[in-house]
């Protein structure tokens, strides 16, 4: 995971700088891309602001407060996020690197590439674009689905616009406050629904306002012995898992495969995709495998019974560095 940190992190300095050929007269407008509670606990997945008015020949540079990428369409079809070799399942390099000149007038495909995956490289990445034709251009984030979008008008040069870069950019904080309240109000009330010896835990998030819940529960997880906790996704932006490492350390989400003359090949690693199967919890490693956001295709519940008291601690591979892991207590 280091390995593949340190390639994007690479990558983006040598290619995401400013754009060529910006004028004297041409300003620079910013964009956030996401944002995060101090805690990990809730994550933004939105850009800020959502809707920003520039002029041609300006630049948009979007700072990245989440892992997130930045992707226009250019009037064909986004790339898909995973492409599959065989039986094996890829990060699509045309999602995980950047693609395209640094120019756009709306035509062919543009492409951040992914920040480092360690949140701590998040602050340092960027990527600017800059706009040479008067049109409405609609974004989004492939990680993360067509929920996270967002919108560039650009209008004519000369056109007098109704906010300066900086005051678009407090608008862009203000939204995104509100996004990170609305998520900590939602975590606030995260309970688990009981009845008798049946659990359910609801992964939640919310398309309108823009966030996701990177916890499973508030506190550790009380049961009876026979009793059957489900997980349910609610939220239309993430993927998660509900993985028990059993006494291992947590698997990484993705294997970079070092290719000669390019970047690796990033492969979703098996053992955090492919559930293991059990229906009740069991010493060893037990896994959900994938579990698909609301709206998309793929399996959106895993259900495990507990028989034997104990502490069991639970981890997301995808998002641990996050701090999501839940915990267990059978009685």
């Amino acid at each position: 995971m280091v390995r593949w940190a340190l390639l994007l992190a690479s990558v983006a300095a040598l290619t995401l700088g400013a754009p060529p050929g910006v004028g004297a007269q041409s300003r620079t407008w910013t964009v956030t891309a996401g944002g995060i509670t101090p805690d990990g606990a809730v994550w933004s997945n939105a850009f800020y602001p959502r809707v920003l008015d520039i002029t041609v020949g300006d630049t948009v540079q979007w700072r990245f407060e989440g892992f997130h990428n930045v992707a226009f369409a250019g009037g064909g079809a986004l790339p898909p996020l995973v492409v599959m070799e065989g039986r094996s399942a890829y990060m699509n390099p045309q999602v995980a690197f950047p693609v395209g000149p640094q120019v756009y007038d709306g035509s062919g495909y543009r492409n951040s590439g992914m920040p480092p995956e360690d949140p701590k490289g998040w602050s340092q990445f960027r990527y600017a674009l800059r706009f040479t034709k008067p049109g409405v251009y609609t974004y989004s984030c492939i990680v993360h689905g067509p929920a996270m979008s967002g919108t560039i008008r650009v209008h004519p040069q000369g056109t007098e616009l109704s906010q300066t870069p900086g005051a678009a950019l407090e608008r862009g904080r203000r939204e995104q406050q509100a996004t990170i309240a609305a998520g900590m109000r939602a975590m606030a009330g995260l309970r688990p629904t009981v009845s008798g010896r049946t659990v359910r835990v609801s992964l939640l998030g919310d398309a309108q306002r823009g966030y996701s819940l990177m916890r499973y529960t508030r506190a550790p997880l009380v049961v009876r012995r026979g009793t059957t906790v489900t997980w349910e996704m609610r939220d239309p932006f993430e993927i998660h898992t509900v993985t028990f490492a059993g006494g291992e350390s947590v698997p990484p989400f993705v294997l970079p495969q070092p290719q000669s003359g390019g970047p690796p090949k990033l492969l979703l690693n098996p053992k955090v995709v492919v559930p293991t199967g059990q229906r009740a919890h069991q010493p060893g490693y037990v896994n959900s495998g994938i579990l698909a956001p609301v709206g998309a295709p793929g399996v959106h519940t895993y259900s495990l019974r507990f028989d034997r008291a104990g502490t069991y601690t639970y981890w997301c591979p995808i998002h641990a560095a996050l701090g999501m892991k839940g915990t267990i207590v059978v009685r």
